[in-house]
């Protein structure tokens, strides 16, 4: 048979792990306990903050939002400008053709009218020299 000390020793050996296991699982609650209550506390501090930064993430969100599709009306709006600008650079070029073409007519015929002119003036003057030799005589 065993010893009677044998079965002492391995009865307070036992008893002692039994205690070790009871106060881990005690000390493994009370941290469970004080990480809990450590979270709530967190939270009760954090949640305000949190809150606020959620607000402004939306208003950021917001406003980038409103910048873009102020972006896109501007770029719209330039867009709409430029074609503009292009369709009345073309609607001059158009006129100054047509003015340089009336120019250049105009030109023809003061340059025909003047050779006209003085043709006749010419004329004039050959009449008048021929009737005045005409006198002399």
């Amino acid at each position: 048979m065993i010893p009677t000390w044998v079965a002492v020793v391995t009865g307070v050996s036992l008893a002692i792990l039994a205690l070790s296991a009871i106060v881990i699982a005690l000390a493994a609650v009370i941290a469970a306990l004080g990480v809990r209550t450590f979270l709530r506390v967190l939270n009760d501090l954090a949640g305000p903050a949190v809150g606020d930064v959620r607000q402004l993430v939306g208003s950021i969100r917001t406003e980038a939002e409103s910048l873009v599709g102020t972006s896109r009306e501007l770029r719209g709006r330039i867009v709409a400008a430029a074609d503009a600008a292009q369709a009345r650079l073309a609607d001059l070029d158009a006129l100054f053709e047509v003015v340089q073409e009336e120019v250049e007519t105009t030109v023809l015929d003061v340059a025909a009218t003047v050779r006209t002119v003085r043709r006749g003036i010419s004329l004039l003057e050959w009449g008048r020299r021929t009737l005045k030799r005409g006198k002399k005589r």
